[in-house]
């Protein structure tokens, strides 16, 4: 993020997206996901490097991005239905494990508990 920084022009903006670090997402995105489903390549994921999104705000901060209040400005995403499409490819209820993540993110305004994206914004130069 630091170089990101460096290099965006001043009043440019950086969107971006990530996951969350808590138990939800170690347990979805990571062991079922990854793991046991095998839909991504070992290793795609390092739960340890998840950011939760105080620590997203934090960092950003910390760099000099103006960053606009997580709860009202950033979103969160999801997948509906993730623990019962899983139940269901386990007990043979769907034969492509790639089906367990069919379908497109719901947006979830103020739930970062999963995905999540947002905006900052490098400050204007100032004229002297």
């Amino acid at each position: 993020m630091q170089e990101i920084y460096r290099v965006l022009k001043p009043g440019g903006v950086v969107v971006f997206d990530t996951i969350s670090r808590n138990f939800k997402s170690y347990l979805l995105v990571w062991l079922v996901a990854q793991e046991m489903l095998q839909v991504m390549y070992n290793d795609t994921h390092d739960w340890r490097l998840f950011i939760t999104p105080e620590e997203m705000e934090r960092l950003l901060g910390d760099i000099g991005f103006v960053v606009g209040s997580p709860k009202e400005e950033w979103i969160g995403m999801d997948y509906e239905d993730i623990p019962y499409r899983v139940a269901r490819y386990v007990l043979g209820g769907m034969k492509d494990k790639h089906e367990v993540f069919e379908g497109n993110p719901v947006e979830l305004p103020g739930d970062l508990s999963m995905i999540y994206g947002g905006v900052a914004r490098k400050p204007e130069a100032v004229n002297s």
